[in-house]
């Protein structure tokens, strides 16, 4: 679940607001304009960079566990100097998109965060987008396409951790199960150190560090989320019926993690492409030139493949 991965790991003593600040100053440095809309009594905070052409397509990127969109801003960049419109945002909760009024936190819910997605790619004025979910971004996306599958031009789902697909599935939920009461027993930093054990790919020589989310958004995740999110499967045969094109990705950094074999056996389920992509679990964020070519080349199959079935 993207941002599973780099939820905690470090000690800081940055508030929440330095680091939405250090965000935005990113946001600006790339070229990205930012924009906020209010959904279900939460403003989201979203970024974009788009071009004056109407008939540029738009691709959504959905941030994981870490909930931050800035992991995105440079693969934006990059698309649009190749003619796409790009917009990502802080899910609900997660850095700057919190409950407006004070209002309280509530439990994660998968429907709920595919409204979300509909409220941005609104607010962008589209009706419809190519969607990029990484993670538990890929369960959102594709819980995206089940509600929405008339707003989907192609779906890109990413290492999306879906467990109950595995073979060993059983031994996975019984280590989240583990996980849950890790977190209720000894708290955030033993619960993030048992998963960190699990990910492959992260420690490779010569790969950057992934840019660090607000310290806020471990504790949304671990308190609101990760419960709902153990075992939560969309409606895949509802997503195959609709016909909605869709392609796996695998990280090569990875190897066999479960959130790995997780696209092979999502690509079986749905008949669908699957690629093996460059870098690990966020290498879209960390080696996003040696990811980039993988993407387009992602979007032209979907694209020959929609055409061949029309």
């Amino acid at each position: 679940m993207t941002g599973f991965l780099c939820l905690s790991m470090h000690t800081t003593e940055s508030t929440d607001s330095t680091l939405t600040s250090l965000n935005m100053a990113s946001a600006l440095a790339q070229g990205l304009s930012h924009g906020t809309i209010v959904n279900e009594s939460c403003c989201l905070h979203y970024w974009y960079i788009a071009g004056t052409d109407p008939d540029r397509q738009l691709i959504t990127f959905i941030p994981g566990g870490n909930g931050h969109g800035v992991q995105f801003f440079f693969l934006m960049k990059a698309l649009s100097a190749k003619g796409f419109n790009c917009v990502t945002f802080d899910r609900r909760q997660m850095s700057a998109s919190q409950p407006i009024d004070n209002l309280p936190q509530k439990p994660l819910s998968p429907p709920q965060q595919a409204r979300d997605v509909r409220a941005v790619i609104k607010a962008m004025g589209h009706a419809k987008s190519m969607v990029f979910g990484s993670s538990s971004g890929g369960i959102f996306a594709l819980q995206f396409a089940q509600d929405f599958p008339d707003m989907v031009e192609h779906l890109i789902v990413h290492e999306a951790p879906l467990v109950n697909l595995l073979p060993d599935s059983s031994k996975w939920l019984d280590w989240f199960v583990y996980l849950v009461d890790l977190f209720d027993i000894q708290g955030i930093e033993a619960a993030q150190k048992a998963f960190v054990a699990e990910l492959i790919g992260y420690d490779a020589e010569g790969v950057p560090p992934c840019v660090r989310p607000d310290p806020g958004n471990s504790v949304n995740f671990w308190s609101n989320e990760f419960k709902v999110q153990l075992g939560y499967m969309p409606n895949l045969w509802k997503i195959k019926q609709e016909k909605v094109s869709v392609g796996a990705m695998r990280a090569v950094r990875c190897k066999d993690a479960f959130f790995a074999r997780a696209a092979d056996e999502l690509a079986k389920v749905l008949e669908c492409e699957l690629m093996v992509v460059p870098g690990h679990h966020q290498g879209f964020e960390v080696e996003m030139e040696d990811f980039l070519p993988s993407f387009l080349a992602m979007l032209e199959r979907l694209e020959k493949r929609k055409d061949a079935s029309a």
